[in-house]
C-alpha cells in the first residue's frame, strides 16, 4: 500500500512539501520562542563616541575589582543599536588596577591577593544605556572628549582591540556560519592587559575562571546556581533547529529535483567486495590526511586543489578501462537543471535560517574564490562522483548516500580547525547530508558541487 503511495508523484510532492512546512514551523517557532539563545552571525564593534571619566572610577565583582584615574578614555562598542563591549584606556602615567582575590581551596598555590597595573580593560556587556551602568558602578561623571578631533581617533587598533571581545562570546557554527551569543545584562566577563601578568581573561558566573599567559584558575561559583552566560540549555534549542532547517532543505531538494526517490536504478552490481572496501577506504583514508594536511600546513589553496584532483586521475583510467560513461558519476545534461535550482534555493534557505538576517553587501574576491571553487568542485567529484556513486551502485543509493555524509563529517569535524563539538559535528553533518542528497536525487554531479561551493562560500563572501 505504502509502495502504491509513494509511487503517485502527485502523493510524493503533497507529502514532500508538508514536511517541508512543518520543517520550517518547527524552526521558526524554536527561534522565537527564545531568541537569545541564536546570538548573532554579523557581530560588528562599531565606534561612535570617546568619552572620559571626570573623576575616579572603580567597579566590584564577586572576586575581583578594577579601578581607573580620572581621564581615562570610554569607548563603547555598538552592535546594532545597543552597546556590547567598552574598552577603557587609562592615561600611560596613571594606569588602571586590578585586585583579585579567590578562596584558599581554589587558588592553588596563588598568592592570596592578585595584583597588577592595567593598561586597557574591555568589558563586556548587553546595555543600551552603557553609561549608566558605569556612573552606577562608580558613581562618576562621564564627559564627551571632543577636544580629540575625530582624525586622531586611531580608528583602526580601536576596532582591533574591540575585536578581541569576538574570542570571548561563546559561538557555534550553524551550517558553516558562525554565530556569537551576546552578552546578557549579568554578564561578567573581561578581557585586560596588565603590565605584569600580560593579557588575561576574567569569567565570572556559575564557573569562575582565570585565564593568563603564566597561570590559570577555574572552579564553581558557590554563591551561583543558574548560569547567565552563555544561557543554560542553548545548545539543544540549537541541535533541534539545525534539525528542523535541514530538514525543511532536504524537503525543498525533494520538491524541487523530483519527490523522494533516486531516479537511478537501485541494483547491487557485480564488485569484488574486499577489493571494492580497500579503494573506498583508500580514498576516504587520502580525503582524511588531505584534510589534516590543511589543517596543518596551510598550502595554497591551488595546491589543494590540485591535491583534490590528483585521485581522480585513477579514477578517469578505471572508467576508460571499465569503458563506464561519464554518465554514471553524473557528468550529464540530466538533472542539471533542477539540480542547480535546487542548490541556489537551499543555500539562500540555509544561509537566511543560519544568521537570522538579509545580507546587506557582498565582499567577492577573485583570487579567494576561483581556487576555494576549485577545491571545493574536486572534492565533491571525488566524495560524490566516486565514493558516493560506487557505493550507490555496489549497496543501495541510500546507502551510498548516508555512508559517504557521514564519513565525510566525521572528517572534517576531526581534521578541521576548531574543536570536535556536539554543535560543530551536526553543522557539518547537514552540509554533508545536503550536498550528498542532492547528488542523490539528481544523479547529477554538478549540482552537489556548486551547493558547496555556495555552501562555503556564503559565509566568506556575504557580508550581514
Amino acid at each position: 500500500m505504502l509502495k502504491n503511495l509513494f509511487s503517485n508523484p502527485v502523493t510524493r510532492t503533497f507529502i514532500t512539501m508538508t514536511i517541508a512546512l512543518v520543517a520550517v514551523l518547527g524552526a521558526f517557532f524554536t527561534f522565537v520562542t527564545a531568541p537569545e539563545t541564536f546570538g548573532s552571525a554579523g557581530i560588528k564593534f562599531d565606534v561612535d563616541k570617546v568619552w572620559y571619566f571626570a573623576d575616579s572610577w572603580s567597579v566590584a565583582y564577586d572576586y575581583a575589582k578594577i579601578s581607573f584615574s580620572p581621564g581615562t578614555l570610554v569607548i563603547p562598542s555598538y552592535h546594532q543599536g545597543r552597546v556590547i563591549a567598552v574598552l577603557l584606556i587609562p592615561p600611560e602615567e596613571h594606569p588602571g588596577a586590578i585586585s583579585m582575590s579567590f578562596p584558599s581551596e581554589y587558588r592553588g598555590e596563588l598568592p592570596e591577593t592578585i595584583e597588577d597595573s592595567l593598561e586597557q580593560t574591555l568589558i563586556l556587556l548587553d546595555y543600551t544605556d552603557y553609561t549608566r551602568i558605569l556612573q552606577d558602578s562608580g558613581n562618576t561623571i562621564l564627559l564627551r572628549a571632543d577636544e580629540i578631533p575625530a582624525a586622531d581617533v586611531p580608528q583602526q587598533y580601536l576596532k582591533l582591540q574591540l575585536e578581541q571581545g569576538c574570542s570571548l562570546l561563546t559561538s557555534y557554527d550553524i551550517f558553516g556560519f558562525t554565530n556569537r551569543l551576546l552578552p546578557t545584562a549579568q554578564t561578567v566577563l573581561l578581557r585586560l592587559w596588565g603590565r605584569e601578568n600580560g593579557a588575561f581573561t576574567y569569567y565570572e558566573d556559575a564557573q569562575v575562571e582565570l585565564t593568563a599567559p603564566d597561570f590559570s584558575l577555574s572552579f564553581t561559583h558557590p554563591e551561583l546556581e543558574k548560569q547567565f552566560y552563555p544561557p543554560a540549555g542553548y545548545q539543544v534549542r540549537v541541535l533541534i533547529y539545525m534539525a528542523f532547517l535541514a530538514i525543511a532543505a532536504i524537503s525543498l531538494i525533494s520538491f524541487i529535483a523530483g519527490g523522494q526517490e533516486s531516479p537511478g536504478t537501485e541494483v547491487e552490481g557485480q564488485y569484488n567486495f574486499y577489493r571494492t572496501l580497500a579503494v573506498l577506504l583508500v580514498t576516504l583514508l587520502y580525503a582524511g590526511a588531505l584534510s589534516a594536511f590543511d589543517k596543518a600546513f596551510r598550502p595554497s589553496a591551488y595546491i589543494t586543489a590540485a591535491l583534490w584532483a590528483l585521485p581522480l586521475l585513477p579514477v578517469a583510467y578505471w572508467s576508460l578501462r571499465t569503458r563506464l560513461k561519464p554518465g554514471f558519476f553524473g557528468v550529464t545534461s540530466r538533472g542539471l537543471a533542477s539540480g542547480l535550482i535546487a542548490a541556489l534555493a537551499v543555500c539562500a534557505l540555509i544561509t537566511l535560517g543560519s544568521t537570522f538576517s538579509l545580507p546587506v553587501g557582498l565582499v567577492f574576491d577573485f583570487s579567494v574564490f576561483l581556487p576555494l571553487g576549485l577545491s571545493l568542485v574536486f572534492r565533491e567529484a571525488v566524495l560524490r562522483g566516486f565514493c558516493q556513486r560506487v557505493t550507490s551502485h555496489w549497496l543501495h543509493p541510500l546507502a551510498g548516500f548516508f555512508l559517504i555524509s557521514s564519513a565525510w563529517a566525521l572528517i572534517a569535524v576531526y581534521t578541521g580547525p576548531g574543536p570536535a563539538e556536539l554543535l560543530t559535528l551536526v553543522s557539518a553533518l547537514g552540509k554533508s547530508l545536503l550536498i550528498g542528497y542532492i547528488y542523490h536525487c539528481t544523479n547529477n554531479l554538478f549540482a552537489p558541487c556548486l551547493l558547496a561551493v555556495l555552501l562555503e562560500g556564503a559565509p566568506l563572501f556575504l557580508v550581514f
